[in-house]
């Protein structure tokens, strides 16, 4: 059954949770449905095992693509694979846990088993808010890994990811006639553009970025334009990084560039990063053996500028690895589609790292 799944349209993320309850439940799991009062319903997929440490996969059922926004909802890709929203990113994530879930059942692993689906993902946990974040870390916690079962790229996993800050800023000039009164208006258009560069420039790949994604503003062509809004997304590897960039920017807006503007600033949402760690790296170590022993992936460590709820696993104390999940190609786009064999490959290799964790 193929069901779209839009943050912004928590109905919709709902149904697919339902639907991968029944489907999970058919299976023989436990299932047990997280009820949010502004975003879809998250989902945890559980076994009763009782021998050893629980082991918890994460991933979220909810995908960037608005309700119709694919030309179709799933079909073969072009090079073998899937095409479908969210079929890399990360409904078929999602998928792979499941699979591995029952075949660890299937060969007799009695480890209690934990599959955690936020719904809100995408939107950096803004819907759910700290809520959302203690869902995931309320069935993590305690466990001896997560996997975390994100979109990935063959032979790579990701043991270090930045943290985001998202802000809207919100700029009020003085409305005037183009022609006849230019000198009395306040663009706050202009501004925005002022601000928008002395952002950006500072933007280090490697370190910290700006990304001004959204803006909005003015009336008509022959007005000076009163209002301007504008969106930045903030990507940083520390958490000091991310304070010393968030002063950057409130610097910014409160040091006009056009006189007589005025700037305010709301915060969206922010994500902690989930910086390279020992524990993380140990059980990387686990996984890339398992891939080698099998002949399954050769995976390298990787550090990544996107964002994922593998943050808040690591914060609470478990051992962490990201981008376990799918593999394929565009995601994010209406191109997105999964490298073929990837479901399988990558559910034999959380199998036989997890049955590797027993020896350690």
């Amino acid at each position: 059954m193929a069901a779209e799944s839009f943050t912004f349209e928590p109905e919709s993320v709902t149904r697919a949770a339902e639907i991968f309850a029944d489907f999970a439940a058919e299976m023989g799991f436990c299932t047990e449905m997280r009820h949010f009062e502004k975003a879809g319903c998250g989902l945890v997929v559980s076994t009763p095992g009782t021998d050893g440490i629980p082991v918890c996969f994460v991933a979220h059922l909810d995908t960037v693509h608005p309700i119709g926004g694919f030309p179709d909802l799933l079909k073969p890709g072009p090079e073998g694979g899937l095409y479908g929203p969210g079929i890399v990113d990360c409904k078929g994530g999602a998928v792979i846990a499941l699979l591995t879930m029952l075949a660890l059942r299937e060969t007799g692993c009695s480890r209690p088993l934990r599959l955690i689906l936020a719904p809100d993902e995408e939107a950096s946990n803004r819907l759910t808010g700290e809520e959302g974040i203690r869902f995931i870390q309320e069935y993590a916690k305690g466990c001896q890994a997560a996997f975390v079962c994100e979109c990935g790229k063959p032979n790579e996993a990701v043991v270090e990811r930045k943290g985001i800050t998202k802000a809207q800023i919100e700029i009020r000039g003085k409305a005037a006639h183009a022609g006849m009164y230019y000198d009395q208006g306040i663009s706050a258009i202009r501004e925005a553009a002022y601000q928008i560069l002395a952002l950006e420039q500072e933007s280090r790949s490697e370190a910290v970025t700006y990304n001004c994604g959204l803006i909005s503003g003015g009336t008509t062509e022959n007005v000076v334009p009163e209002f301007c809004t504008y969106s930045v997304d903030i990507r940083y590897r520390t958490e000091e990084e991310g304070a010393k960039a968030l002063e950057y920017l409130k610097k910014v807006i409160t040091t006009p560039h056009v006189p007589g503007a005025c700037s305010s600033l709301h915060i969206l949402s922010t994500r902690s990063p989930m910086p390279r760690s020992e524990a993380g790296m140990a059980l990387f170590e686990t996984i890339r053996s398992a891939g080698l022993k099998y002949g399954l992936e050769y995976l390298k460590p990787m550090a990544n500028g996107g964002g994922s709820d593998a943050a808040y696993t690591a914060a609470a104390g478990v051992p962490t690895v990201c981008a376990l999940g799918m593999t394929g190609w565009d995601w994010h786009s209406i191109r997105e589609r999964s490298e073929p064999g990837a479901l399988v490959r990558r559910a034999k290799l959380l199998a036989a790292a997890i049955l590797e964790l027993d020896t350690h």
